[in-house]
C-alpha cells in the first residue's frame, strides 16, 4: 500500500493506493480516498485496513474493508497505541493488540487486546516489558505462524533481535535477526513464501541486503542476495539520491522486487538491480502495510456503532 496527499478541489485528500504486480505492467491502483486530510494508516491484515484520523471532536479509528466499502467507527482508547492487528486462529476474530503509555502514574503501562465487534471492555494482558521495547523501537509487524514480529532498531553492530508476539499465549519473546557486517540505516521485515525474511541498507542507500529464515525454530539466517541499486540512472532522472525510502516485496512468481522513492518520483527495481519501471508521484510514499482485497462479511461490520456502507469517512 502506498500513500498520498491529493488536492480534491480545494480539499486535501489522503489517498490510499496499491501497487500491482501482477499486471503485465506495473501498475499504481487507486483503492480509495480519505475524506478526512488528518488520516494515516496504522495496521492492515487480510483485506482490513486499520485508520487513525481526528476530526474536531478528537482523535479516532475506523476499521474499514475498502474492497466492500464498509468502515467502522471504533471506540477510542485515549493514549492507547496499536502494536498490530492480527487474525486469532483458534478464536476467528480479529483482534488489535494496544500498548498504553500512563505518563501520569509510574508502572501503570499494559498491553490490551481488543477483538473487532466485542462489546467488551478491551482486555488487560499486564504490564509486558517487551511491549514497551516495541513501542519504542519496533518498525511494522509482520504476521507469521500465528505471531507478530517487529524488526527492532540496531545500536551496535550484532546488537540486531527481532520482537515476537505469540496471538495464542499471548506473550512476548525475543530472536535472533541478521548479524550485520555494518549498523544498517534501517531494518524492515516480510514474509516470502512462508518464511520470514528481513532487508535493510546502511548510510549510503546504495545496497540492499536481503536475508531469510529457512529454519524459523533454529533462528539461523540465511543472505539470500544483494541488489545494487541503480545510483547513475536514478541521479539522471531524480537529479540527487537522497531522501530515499525502500520497501521490499515478493511477486507471484517468487522474484523479489524493490519499491524506491526518491523525490518526486516512485521506482520498482528487480533483483539485478535494473530498474523496471518508474511513476512520477509527488506525494506518494510506499509502506510496509499489504492489502489482499476481499469480499468477505464481516459481522462487525453492522454491530460497530457508527457503520454505514459507503462510510463517509471513504470516497
Amino acid at each position: 500500500i502506498a500513500t498520498g496527499d491529493n488536492d480534491g478541489g480545494g480539499r486535501i485528500y489522503r489517498s490510499i493506493l496499491t501497487f500491482d504486480h501482477r499486471a503485465a505492467d506495473a501498475q499504481l491502483q487507486h483503492v480509495t480516498r480519505l475524506d478526512n486530510a488528518y488520516s494515516h494508516l496504522e495496521a492492515s491484515c487480510d483485506g482490513l485496513i486499520l485508520i487513525g484520523s481526528v476530526d474536531r471532536t478528537g482523535p479516532y479509528r475506523s476499521i474499514c474493508n475498502p474492497a466492500t466499502r464498509q468502515c467502522a467507527r471504533l471506540p477510542m482508547l485515549s493514549d492507547f497505541f496499536v502494536l498490530g492487528m492480527y487474525w486469532h486462529h483458534p478464536t476467528g476474530e480479529y483482534r488489535i493488540l494496544y500498548y498504553h503509555e500512563n505518563e501520569d502514574v509510574d508502572g501503570d503501562d499494559a498491553c490490551y487486546i481488543v477483538a473487532l465487534g466485542s462489546v467488551q471492555t478491551p482486555r488487560n494482558i499486564m504490564w509486558q516489558p517487551e511491549a514497551q521495547v516495541v513501542f519504542y523501537h519496533g518498525g511494522e509487524a509482520v504476521l507469521l505462524r500465528s505471531s507478530l514480529h517487529w524488526p527492532l532498531e540496531q545500536h551496535e553492530i550484532g546488537s540486531n533481535n527481532i520482537m515476537v508476539f505469540d496471538t495464542t499465549t499471548e506473550s512476548f519473546r525475543v530472536m535472533h535477526a541478521p548479524v550485520a557486517p555494518v549498523i544498517p540505516f534501517y531494518n524492515c521485515l516480510f514474509e516470502m513464501d512462508g518464511m520470514l525474511g528481513m532487508y535493510g541498507s546502511d548510510d549510503a542507500k546504495t545496497t540492499i541486503n536481503i536475508w531469510v529464515l529457512p529454519d524459523y525454530e533454529s533462528e539461523v539466517w540465511t543472505l539470500k542476495c544483494k541488489i545494487e541499486l541503480p545510483v547513475t540512472e536514478i541521479k539522471a532522472m531524480c537529479g540527487k539520491y537522497e531522501h530515499s525510502r525502500y520497501v521490499v516485496f515478493v511477486s507471484v512468481n517468487g522474484e523479489l522486487l524493490v519499491l524506491a522513492k526518491f523525490a518526486e518520483w516512485l521506482l520498482q527495481v528487480d533483483m539485478d538491480g535494473k530498474l523496471v519501471a518508474t511513476f512520477h508521484r509527488k506525494e506518494v510514499v510506499p509502506t510496509e502495510f499489504k492489502l489482499k482485497q476481499t469480499l468477505i462479511p464481516h459481522p462487525f461490520f453492522p454491530t460497530q456503532d457508527g457503520n454505514a456502507v459507503n462510510a463517509p469517512s471513504l470516497i
